[in-house]
Parts: C-alpha cells; sequence; structure tokens
C-alpha cells in the first residue's frame, strides 16, 4: 500500500495553519515537562507559613517577606508600586503598635516590627500559592475520598478543601473590585469617616459577589451529584518523583532557617 503520511506531511510542512501554537508534525515529540504534585507545595507552603508564625527573628521575617514579595510579584506580574497601598497598611499596624502598645518605644519597636513583616510574608505567601498551585491542591484534594468517621472529622476536612478551592477565586475577586473602585475614581477619603465609606465601597459588593459565587459553586457540586466526603474526578495525572522530594526538602530548610533566624 503507497505511504499516505509522507506526502500529507510534507503539505502541512508547505502550507503550516496559520496561528496555530502546535506543531504540524504527525507524530510529535514530548518536550513538556509534568507538573509538580500540587500535595507536595502545599505541604511545604505549609511548613513556611508554619516556620513564619513561629519565628520571632527580624532578620528571618524580613528575609521571608522580601523573598514571597519577590514571588508574588513575579506570578502577578505586577510592579513594586502596586503594592503601595499594602504596603502602607503594614507600617500603620507598626506604628499603631509602637505607640499605643504602653512599653517603651525602643521596647515596642521590635515586637511591633515583627508583626508587621509576619503580616505581609503570610499574606504574600498566600497570595503567591493561591497565584500559582491552589487551583491545581483544590482538585487534588476534591479527588480524595475522606473517612467517614469521626463525623466532625469528615466536616473539618471537607469544609477545608472547598476553602481551598475558593481561596483562588476570593482574591481575584477582591483584586477585580480594587480595580473597578479605581476605575471609577474612587479613592480612600480623608479622616477616619472617608476612609469608612471607601471600606464600605469595596467591602459590600464583595461580598455580595462572594455569596453569589457560593451559591453558584454549591448549584455545581449538587448538579454534579455532590456527595459529602467524595471523590472527584480531577483530570490531573500526578505522580511523586524526585521534583517532588526536592520541593519538599526546600520548604524544610526554608523552615528550619527560619525558625533558627536565618
Amino acid at each position: 500500500m503507497p505511504d499516505v503520511g509522507a506526502p500529507l506531511q510534507a503539505q502541512r510542512k508547505r502550507n503550516p495553519v496559520p496561528g496555530s501554537p502546535e506543531t504540524d508534525r504527525l507524530s510529535p515529540s514530548r518536550t513538556t515537562m509534568r507538573a509538580v504534585h500540587p500535595a507536595a507545595l502545599l505541604l511545604a507552603c505549609l511548613a513556611a507559613g508554619l516556620a513564619i508564625a513561629l519565628t520571632g527573628s527580624l532578620p528571618a521575617l524580613a528575609v521571608a517577606a522580601v523573598l514571597f514579595l519577590t514571588l508574588t510579584l513575579r506570578a502577578e506580574r505586577k510592579p513594586l508600586a502596586a503594592e503601595t497601598p499594602l504596603l502602607v497598611i503594614a507600617l500603620i499596624v507598626f506604628a499603631a503598635h509602637t505607640l499605643l502598645s504602653g512599653a517603651p518605644m525602643r521596647q515596642a519597636i521590635g515586637p511591633a516590627g515583627r508583626i508587621a513583616l509576619r503580616l505581609l510574608a503570610l499574606l504574600y505567601l498566600l497570595r503567591w500559592a493561591a497565584r500559582t498551585f491552589l487551583g491545581g491542591a483544590a482538585r487534588w484534594a476534591l479527588s480524595l475520598e475522606l473517612p467517614r468517621r469521626p463525623r466532625w472529622l469528615l466536616h473539618v476536612l471537607e469544609s477545608g478543601r472547598h476553602a481551598l478551592t475558593l481561596t483562588p477565586r476570593a482574591i481575584r475577586e477582591a483584586e477585580h473590585q480594587h480595580l473597578a473602585l479605581r476605575a471609577r475614581g474612587l479613592r480612600s477619603g480623608k479622616g477616619l469617616r472617608g476612609r469608612a465609606r471607601y471600606l464600605a465601597a469595596w467591602v459590600l459588593p464583595f461580598l455580595g459577589t462572594m455569596l453569589r459565587l457560593g451559591e453558584s459553586y454549591e448549584e455545581a457540586l449538587l448538579a454534579r451529584g455532590y456527595v459529602l466526603g467524595g471523590a472527584r474526578r480531577s483530570g490531573q495525572v500526578l505522580v511523586w518523583g524526585l521534583p517532588e522530594v526536592m520541593v519538599l526538602a526546600l520548604g524544610a530548610l526554608t523552615a528550619a532557617a527560619l525558625l533558627r533566624g536565618v
């Protein structure tokens, strides 16, 4: 029988499909790298977050805040100037704790700095995780069959994996709400009253959006035959190997360095 593959391949090479992101070869080579297992990334981030929450070293907290700030800016493709409001809030927290703690100024600076840097490090860790792998981690968690007993543990684990699913969406909605207010020319006013009005203009629509999103999420689960603690198909092909071991080792080393004080 005549070989029809060679003429077809030659024709595709002469006339490739315009704008097609795929190769025109009949037998393309596999060059894509497999994704790291989200459980490894989740465990590594949990170790880093626990270390940030427990460490009392100012240099370690400063390094963690700068590191996760850099990772977040790279993941979100934003300039440093976009983080000015959050940095100002951290500065207000630092100043409030320093002035209102009742301790002498020199003694209050250290604890106030730890609180502000810990706040920044944890927030940027959460934002980076939400932008990079929390979606995949949520799909993996929903693909697991949860234990039916004890009942309270089932409810805790089920609530945790649904919260994991909704966290990236909540962060995106908060960003969209902020951009919508800026597009309408709304800025934080002067004085306590002006700031309270701006906060209400931001929070109330955000809460309404999240309530509608939660209802849509519930309806989607029920339409797919949701069962409490049941496993769902994730559509992921996940394996454990050397990359996962390296991620876990990196998370453990980061946690150890933070706890020791860098």
